[in-house]
């Protein structure tokens, strides 16, 4: 677990664990690190030294070629309304970071992945975390047991062929929520949704983050814009 994280002066982030930190800015004391808000390099270089918190341990997760991004993860947990007692099922972890993330604001998290070389990466990122309320799986979804959920998360390629299984899964009025990177994959869930779903949104979350630099206050050139799509349903 990373327990600081110390800024210097062009606002770069360092990571530390134990140990003496040693940068292309010089080398920091271990002893300084844990008693000071700010320190000095052995060149003369300031740092500001912060607490780590969970996000910044969550950004040294490793990860495999797809993730899930902060920026939709959070729209999930927001328009589903889930809260700490909450059950929660996803099937497709990737890496950890939607798992993790859902296990800091339910009660329970059911981690389905069939993939080995995804299933072991995301049980090395939990166990790196910490997290103790995921059961991970590394089987398919059409294994899946579990009843009364409050949310299911699809993070796969044909969720489609999934709708009979959860819909016996969720309880009346829960959501299931599908990330997807393409339309006809939209197309193709929505017919599988009619009956038994109503869906009440499909979005794209767009994120810019702006210049702040001296005199200079301004967008990115670049934005993190098209990621997935995010269908929303709740069942009737």
């Amino acid at each position: 677990m990373i327990n600081k994280v110390l800024l210097d002066e062009e606002g770069r982030k360092y990571y530390w664990t134990k140990g003496d930190l040693s940068t292309h800015l010089g080398t920091i004391k271990e002893k300084d690190i844990k008693n000071k808000y700010e320190v000095k390099s052995n060149l003369g270089k300031k740092f500001i030294v912060l607490d780590a918190n969970f996000l910044d341990n969550l950004s040294k997760i490793k990860r495999s070629s797809a993730t899930t991004h902060l920026k939709d993860i959070g729209a999930m947990l927001v328009y589903t309304g889930i809260n700490k007692e909450s059950i929660v099922l996803e099937a497709g972890s990737g890496s950890g970071q939607l798992t993790a993330l859902l296990s800091r604001f339910v009660k329970k998290v059911y981690s389905y992945e069939k993939n080995k070389n995804s299933y072991e990466l995301t049980k090395k990122n939990l166990d790196f975390l910490n997290i103790s309320n995921v059961e991970l799986k590394n089987e398919d979804l059409k294994k899946a047991k579990e009843k009364n959920l409050d949310l299911v998360v699809l993070d796969m390629l044909d969720p489609w062929n999934y709708i009979n299984k959860i819909s016996k899964m969720l309880k009346k009025s829960s959501y299931v929520v599908s990330y997807l990177t393409n339309v006809n994959q939209i197309s193709s869930l929505l017919n599988g949704l009619k009956k038994e779903f109503i869906v009440e949104k499909i979005i794209e979350v767009n994120e810019r983050e702006w210049i702040s630099k001296g005199i200079v206050l301004r967008p990115e050139h670049w934005g993190l814009v098209h990621t997935a799509f995010l269908l929303f349903a709740r069942k009737i």
